[in-house]
């Protein structure tokens, strides 16, 4: 009896942890969300040019490129609820820089590069460390719903922070609306305070150069025929999505004439498609092999999602698409981060996953890019069917693997 009760008591514990991490996190993706929709805003404001727009999207992914390997080392070797509190503290201390620059009149667009990288840089810091915890703190059998329910937040965020910000930007104005992004993120760096300690892996005691981690990091990836596979869906899914992301703003506010209150009805519909997404998720799993799932969300979601964005002109069908597009990208997510906790070694876990992330982004400041300079020299009916066509390719690509089997 005793025993029973101790039991019970450590996964009152570990409950209770996974739901103030859900709590942060609740608050800083609707900080991310609003700094998102914001961020572009700016950008346009100084320069006027989709091109700059592009490429500041382009800019927020490279250190996801360049630096993610070196990041996934230093978050297996170091406290990573620590690692997320610092950096979360200097990710507000860059995003507050961009309305007191403007306050003080010395704000240039270079000055939107830089913040772009840096922040970005620190996002990775927050985003991969909580994905290697969440293993640590939830029993291995309910992954899959712990991932179902950060999904969910995720989603719900990705609701309300872009309707947020959309108010924000239209009531007080897009500097303010950083300000107020700020104070988001804070909630998370308090959440992570209030969890306590967690347990550190040995391995991150190991004294092995850095440069021989990352080498380990990457050689298990492609070692891993299953993750070699992910890469490559990641890779046609990412570009073809940051297609979308990277010309989003420029589209409803130049080409459709919408205001920044419906933008960010536009920007909600991923999350309320991701909500039920990760609601069906589930139901999904116990009922078809996630092979399937994982080839046929991309096919269908990516599809349809790309036609009814790209031929339909307005910005409720812009909704719709992008909402059913994104929202089906989102589930993909949820079963592959499950099945990557599931199958790599938490110790291994930040250098695995900071080498398959920059492996997969390699695509995005590209397609941030080529977006840019597309819908502005061709418009928006080919630019987004490439876009699709290239989720599409994901899915298919997924289905004609062994991946399909698992």
């Amino acid at each position: 009896m005793p025993e029973l009760i101790a039991k019970k008591n450590v996964n009152l514990q570990l409950d209770a942890k996974f739901h103030l991490i859900l709590l942060g996190l609740l608050f800083s993706r609707i900080g991310t969300n609003i700094y998102t929709l914001a961020l572009p805003w700016v950008a346009y404001n100084l320069s006027g040019s989709s091109v700059i727009m592009g490429t500041v999207f382009a800019v927020e992914m490279l250190p996801f490129v360049l630096l993610l390997p070196f990041g996934g080392v230093l978050i297996d070797r170091i406290d990573r609820r620590k690692l997320m509190i610092f950096a979360d503290l200097i990710r507000i201390i860059f995003v507050l820089s961009i309305p007191v620059m403007f306050w003080m009149d010395v704000l240039v667009t270079p000055m939107v590069y830089i913040v772009a990288f840096l922040a970005s840089t620190l996002s990775f810091f927050i985003d991969v460390p909580l994905q290697a915890v969440i293993p640590q703190i939830v029993p291995k059998e309910i992954l899959t719903k712990a991932n179902a329910r950060i999904q969910f937040i995720e989603n719900l965020s990705r609701t309300v922070g872009p309707l947020l910000g959309g108010a924000l930007i239209g009531l007080v104005g897009v500097y303010n609306s950083l300000l107020i992004n700020s104070f988001a993120y804070l909630m998370m760096v308090i959440c992570l305070f209030l969890i306590g300690q967690i347990p550190r892996n040995n391995e991150g005691q190991n004294a092995e150069k850095i440069w021989d981690d990352i080498k380990k990091g990457f050689l298990y990836l492609w070692n891993r025929w299953d993750l070699r596979i992910i890469a490559c869906i990641s890779i046609l899914s990412n570009f073809g999505i940051a297609l979308v992301m990277s010309t989003l703003v420029y589209y409803l506010r130049d080409i459709l004439n919408v205001n920044a209150t419906y933008t960010g009805v536009v920007f909600a519909s991923i999350g309320i498609f991701g909500m039920l997404g990760s609601l069906v998720v589930e139901p999904l799993i116990n009922n078809f092999k996630r092979g399937y799932i994982i080839s046929f969300l991309p096919i269908l979601g990516g599809g349809v999602g790309a036609l009814i964005v790209a031929v339909f002109p307005h910005w409720i069908s812009t909704a719709i698409g992008f909402g059913l597009w994104g929202g089906s990208i989102t589930t993909l997510s949820i079963i592959l981060n499950t099945y990557k906790q599931e199958s790599i070694e938490n110790e291994l876990y930040g250098r695995v996953e900071g080498s398959l992330t920059s492996i997969s982004y390699l695509s995005i400041p590209l397609a941030g890019l080529i977006g840019g300079l597309s819908i502005q020299g061709m418009g928006s009916l080919p630019t987004y069917l490439v876009a699709g066509c290239s989720v599409i390719l994901a899915g298919l690509l997924a289905f004609f693997s062994p991946l399909r089997k698992i």
